[in-house]
C-alpha cells in the first residue's frame, strides 16, 4: 500500500506542473461540452479584421441582420465538431435577416484556409491573429458563439461546442430576426 502511495505521489510531482500550465495558460482553452445562455448586453463589441482573401471586414456590414459571430481554432477538435452544423444552419436561414461570422483565432490564413476547405464552410472567415478581438469580446474559451440582434446587440452567448442546426435553435434565431430593425 505504501509502494502505490508513493508511486502515485511520484507521477502526480511529474504531471502537476503539466495541470498547472493547463490550467493557467493565458490562451484559450477548450469548452468540450456546449451551453447557450441569454445575455442581455449593452457593449459596445466592434471587430475590424481580414477575411480569407484579404478584405478588410467590419460589425457594420451586417447591420439589420442577427449575427452569430464564432471564435475558432483549427487545432481545436470541439470547434471543428460544431462547423458543420453552423455551416448547415447558415444554409437553412438563407433569405432571412441572418450572418454568420468565423473569426479564426490566432492561426496562419494558409492553415485557416485549408480546414475552410476541408470542412466546406461557406459563410465568411476572418483572421484574428493576435486574438485582439477574441479578447475584446470577452472570450475564453474555443469555441466561443455570440448572437447579436439586429440592433447589433448580445442576446446568446455559446461556449463549448453547440448544435446549431437543431430546430429548437432555428426557432430561437428566427424569432430574433422577426424582431424590429434599428430605426435610423
Amino acid at each position: 500500500m505504501a509502494n502505490l502511495i508513493r508511486q502515485s505521489f511520484g507521477r502526480l510531482q511529474i504531471l502537476w506542473p503539466l495541470l498547472m500550465v493547463a490550467v493557467f495558460w493565458p490562451g484559450p482553452h477548450l469548452a468540450l461540452a456546449g451551453e447557450l445562455t441569454g445575455v442581455s448586453d449593452e457593449a459596445d463589441l466592434q471587430f475590424r479584421l481580414p477575411d480569407l482573401n484579404g478584405q478588410v471586414r467590419d460589425l457594420g456590414e451586417f447591420n439589420d441582420k442577427v449575427l452569430l459571430v464564432n471564435f475558432w481554432a483549427s487545432w481545436c477538435a470541439p470547434c471543428i465538431e460544431e462547423m458543420p452544423s453552423i455551416q448547415r444552419l447558415a444554409e437553412a436561414m438563407h433569405g432571412k435577416p441572418f450572418a454568420v461570422i468565423g473569426i479564426n483565432e490566432g492561426e496562419a490564413k494558409r492553415r485557416v484556409q485549408a480546414m475552410v476547405e476541408r470542412l466546406g464552410i461557406e459563410f465568411p472567415v476572418l483572421l484574428d491573429r493576435d486574438g485582439i478581438v477574441f479578447k475584446a469580446w470577452g472570450a475564453n474559451v474555443l469555441p466561443t458563439t455570440y448572437v447579436l440582434d439586429r440592433n447589433g446587440r448580445v442576446r446568446y452567448l455559446g461556449r463549448g461546442p453547440l448544435e446549431w442546426d437543431q430546430d429548437e435553435m432555428i426557432d430561437l434565431l428566427l424569432r430574433l430576426t422577426e424582431q424590429p430593425a434599428p430605426v435610423e
